[in-house]
């Protein structure tokens, strides 16, 4: 069973070593070594397979499959972003150095989204080609969702004491990477499976999921942390913001205009409800890994924990 994924990962030994890292009685200095031993370049993927396999799908199909890498290069660019104010709050110095790492895998995740649109799409030109390009087909969900983790992270740049620190972490490392990043990995793992050939981009993939299962396990650990020391009050804290996310979640799924389902379902492979359900599950499981197993789906709870759809 995959305890930080679903039943639709394919678990690898490397994810299964993270879990029992970050279950150990130091899981900030495991997940530190962890980091030191799997170190990997986004220069030595090879792509020319995946070049070929790309050039003969027809072009809604390939159209979707830049879609999925638009979102991705939004992921890694606006998290990149987000962590500065992360570093400055970090409570001591286990979290900050675990912090630090997660900003260098994040900026080499954008090195590794970069080599794809230029080896595979045939986009050259870097970050300045490639970023107006996926500025455009930013879709009013992801915007949504962007702006809303925007709001608890940006928190932090004023307020940095522990409570926000937590919102923030739960916001960035619970519902960012550990929800939608994780569910969006599993449908585009399947859609790969669906369209042809592409082993590079797995590859790439399961270099950036095994980095991404860490910083999970960062926010994981500390949000343990605070509840054992506590209790009720960090578990208030943990609610606040995941049911505001459920509740502004539902909200992007029910009004998806048929244009935004269209091309969920042409990158991967499933409609924005398919998807949400699967970003619920990996909610839930990584609420269940903090050792809280029984918060609500409260569709109407206010939205002032996670942002606004306004």
């Amino acid at each position: 069973m995959d305890r930080l994924g679903s039943t639709r990962v394919r678990v690898d030994p490397e994810t299964v070593e993270i879990e029992e890292v970050a279950k150990g009685s130091r899981p900030f200095r495991a997940l530190y070594e962890h980091w030191e031993r799997h170190q990997w370049s986004p220069f030595a993927t090879d792509f020319s397979t995946d070049a070929a396999t790309f050039a003969a799908l027809d072009e809604r199909t390939r159209a979707g499959l830049v879609l999925v890498f638009a979102h991705r290069f939004h992921a890694e660019f606006n998290v990149a972003a987000l962590l500065a104010p992360f570093l400055l709050a970090a409570p001591d110095y286990d979290v900050q150095l675990l912090l630090a790492t997660q900003v260098a895998d994040e900026h080499r995740h954008i090195e590794s989204v970069l080599r794809v649109y230029s080896d595979v799409f045939g986009i050259d030109g870097g970050i300045e080609a490639v970023k107006p390009l996926a500025d455009a087909q930013l879709d009013p969900v992801a915007a949504t969702l962007y702006q809303a983790l925007d709001g608890v992270v940006g928190a932090l740049e004023t307020s940095r004491d522990e409570d926000s620190f937590l919102k923030a972490v739960v916001a960035y490392h619970l519902i960012g990477e550990g929800s939608i990043g994780r569910a969006n990995q599993n449908f585009v793992a399947d859609q790969f499976d669906r369209v042809g050939s592409f082993p590079g981009l797995r590859e790439a993939q399961r270099l950036a999921v095994r980095d991404e299962v860490r910083h999970i396990g960062i926010g994981v650990s500390y949000a343990r942390r605070r509840l054992t020391r506590d209790g009720a009050h960090a578990r208030a804290l943990v609610e606040e913001i995941s049911e505001g996310f459920q509740a502004l979640g539902h909200d992007l799924a029910e009004h998806a205009t048929p244009d935004v389902v269209d091309r969920f379902v042409d990158a991967y492979g499933a409609e924005p409800t398919t998807l949400w359900a699967e970003v619920l599950h990996q909610l839930h499981l990584r609420l269940r890994s903090i050792g809280i197993s029984d918060v609500g789906d409260k569709s109407g709870a206010g939205l002032r924990g996670f942002g606004t759809a306004g």
